[in-house]
This record gives structure tokens, C-alpha cells and sequence, in this order.
């Protein structure tokens, strides 16, 4: 039975648990093959994957700290060599940890923006060019309710989803002629 997604590739970034994993495993239902990226969930990760393949789909594991530009070149890299495309992007790693603002300092600050600000940066710089090769592809960013009403103890992290829902509308102007 051809699905509606078969033949495409799509990164997901966090894919290991929550919402990650749904998106993967609806990604995968529908015929995409999946690059599945964790950093510090890799049981979790592998059984994702795993489950993905005994259920007849195409997935991969690629474990990198998506704020790491080196190890999200390889990331893609790898995933171009075992897939051959890329055509959707889902960014949903972030920080979780939770910090009350006035005890949080610089360093657990940039540890909570990084993900969402840096990461989605180097994602959708390393994976564009493939969506562009491709005839175009989706970008799909994550942002929760924390990204408008705010969140306890989540400044960090509600001010990097925040900055992805103006990073979001940016790029579909900028990027609309690619597809």
C-alpha cells in the first residue's frame, strides 16, 4: 500500500519521548522514513526505533547535541548517506529543566536557549540545502504554550520558543520560492 509520505525523510529533533516520539511514530505511519535524533535518551531512542522497524518503517538513530554545529553537519551527513534526502524538518528538542529566574544563572540561561535558538539555527542551515535539492520540503517548529503565556521556572526555555515563532514566520517568507 503506497502511504502518503513514502519515499520521503524526515529529522526529528527530541524524537526519543513525548511528543518527539509521536511525531515519529505518525511520521513513520504514513510511510516517511525517520531519522530519529535524541542526545541524552538513547534506550529510549533505540526502542523508538526499533519499533518503528518491526512495524514495517524506515528509521534511523542519530544521536548529536543539535547546538553542537560540528555534530549536526555529521547528523545530516549520516542521515543523507543511510536515506538519501531530507525532506522535513521537525524541531522539537528542547530544555526541560526547570530554574526559577532568580536563582537561574548565565550558564543555565544559555543551557535552556540553546536548543531551541542555536539548534533550530543549525538544523535548518544544514538541512535546507537537501529540502532545496529535494524540489522543497517543511519546516515544522515547536513551540508550545509556553512560548506565549510563559512558564515557572521556564523563562529560558518560553523565551527560545518564543524567538521560534518569529524565526518561523520569517523563514516561510523568505524561503516560499524554494517550496
Amino acid at each position: 500500500m503506497n502511504k502518503e509520505l513514502s519515499g520521503k525523510v524526515v529529522l526529528i529533533t527530541g524524537a526519543a519521548k513525548n511528543i518527539g516520539r509521536a511525531t515519529a511514530l505518525a511520521f513513520a505511519a504514513d510511510g516517511a522514513s525517520v531519522a530519529v535524533n535524541a542526545l541524552v535518551s538513547k534506550a529510549q531512542a533505540e526502542s523508538l526505533v526499533g519499533e518503528i522497524r518491526d512495524a514495517g518503517g524506515r528509521a534511523g538513530l542519530f544521536l548529536a547535541d543539535i547546538t553542537d554545529v560540528a555534530a549536526v553537519r555529521a547528523m545530516v551527513k549520516g542521515i543523507v548517506g543511510q536515506f538519501g534526502r531530507i525532506d522535513s524538518l521537525v524541531l522539537n528538542a528542547s530544555y526541560r529543566k526547570r530554574t526559577p529566574f532568580l536563582e537561574m544563572t548565565f550558564e543555565q540561561w544559555r543551557q535552556g536557549i540553546a536548543p531551541g535558538r542555536d539548534g533550530a539555527f543549525h538544523c535548518v542551515k544544514n538541512c535546507l540545502p537537501h529540502m532545496i535539492r529535494a524540489g522543497g520540503g517543511n519546516i515544522v517548529i515547536l513551540g508550545g504554550a509556553g512560548s506565549l503565556a510563559g512558564s515557572p521556572g521556564r523563562v529560558n526555555g518560553s523565551v527560545a520558543k518564543h524567538g521560534l515563532i518569529g524565526m518561523t514566520r520569517a523563514l516561510a517568507k523568505e524561503l516560499a520560492e524554494y517550496g
